[in-house]
């Protein structure tokens, strides 16, 4: 007989991965504690929600070959296509367009921006050293341009507020960015996170991920200038803001109070880190467990 059951596992894991889980992990707070292992988890729960959706079909597909057994369909006869399969096909052809018009769309719009941000930098710029452009404004601001062409930008109020540490310590924080390609990160969720029809989708996940990308270049620049530097670089740049499409920070007060209360836990790992990464483990190897499953069922 046909078995539906690694199809629906397929089909419910991907429901549950893009759909129930980001809507649970922005109250799992102490995710903060651990940002690297937080946005492994994240992501690999992510991907493994599209692959289970993509797989579905396939998966549908293989069971249906590897059976000889009447099943319920939605045709008459002669044609017979389990019910199974037609849900499936089209949870795998729904997802599979969603994800490249988001794709196209976010892609395209970011890049775009960057790109004519960066050149309106590289025009008004006071000062040029390396990747970084000081911007000559008053008011206090500093963001990195992600991409091939990485830019972080200040403004000389940020280069006049802060001391050399503190300088020092923003510095690091938005060369963490750009090295790190964090951009990439967040353009991977939000992709994943537009993908999901709006009804269903919950705003607080994408702030999650923001703040934790923040979090994990604040545990790069603390290990590598100090937390009273970054702690003191924090306060004064609290409330800026930055361009469309730049990386920084702009979660306000809130944001400021969870970054602050992060500081001694940078120079640290924290012990749930291990128990994180494995459940993120089990659950990028899910997908794969269940297509075997239907293959050899």
């Amino acid at each position: 007989m046909f078995s539906a059951l690694p199809v629906l596992a397929l089909a419910a894991t991907a429901i549950f991965l893009t759909v129930a889980m980001p809507r649970l992990l922005p109250d799992v707070h102490w995710l903060r504690r651990t940002p690297g292992a937080a946005l492994a988890l994240w992501q690999v729960a992510g991907a493994a929600g599209v692959l289970a959706a993509l797989m579905t079909a396939p998966a549908a597909a293989i069971a249906l070959i590897t059976e000889g057994a009447r099943v319920p369909t939605i045709f008459p006869e002669p044609v017979r296509v389990p019910l199974a399969v037609v849900v499936a096909s089209i949870m795998t052809g729904g997802m599979a367009l969603m994800l490249l018009r988001s794709a196209h769309l976010i892609g395209s719009d970011l890049r775009a921006n960057r790109r004519a941000q960066r050149n309106v930098v590289d025009v008004v710029a006071s000062r040029a050293e390396g990747r970084v452009r000081v911007v000559d404004h008053p008011g206090r601001s500093a963001y990195c341009l992600p991409g091939l062409r990485s830019r972080v930008v200040l403004t000389k109020g940020t280069v006049d507020a802060l001391t050399e540490d503190q300088l020092e310590a923003v510095l690091a924080h938005e060369h963490a960015h750009t090295n790190a390609r964090h951009d990439l990160m967040l353009e991977f969720f939000t992709v994943l996170h537009r993908t999901v029809p709006k009804p269903l989708r919950r705003d607080e996940a994408l702030a999650e991920v923001r703040l934790l990308v923040e979090l994990l270049a604040d545990r790069r620049a603390a290990r590598q200038v100090g937390t009273e530097p970054l702690g003191g670089a924090l306060a004064a740049m609290a409330g800026t803001t930055h361009p469309h499409a730049a990386l920084g920070s702009s979660g306000g007060a809130s944001e400021l109070i969870v970054r602050l209360r992060a500081l001694p836990w940078h120079v640290q790992r924290h012990p749930t880190a291990v128990p994180v990464l494995a459940s993120t483990a089990v659950i990028g190897l899910a997908p794969w467990v269940f297509l075997t499953w239907a293959f050899w069922a």
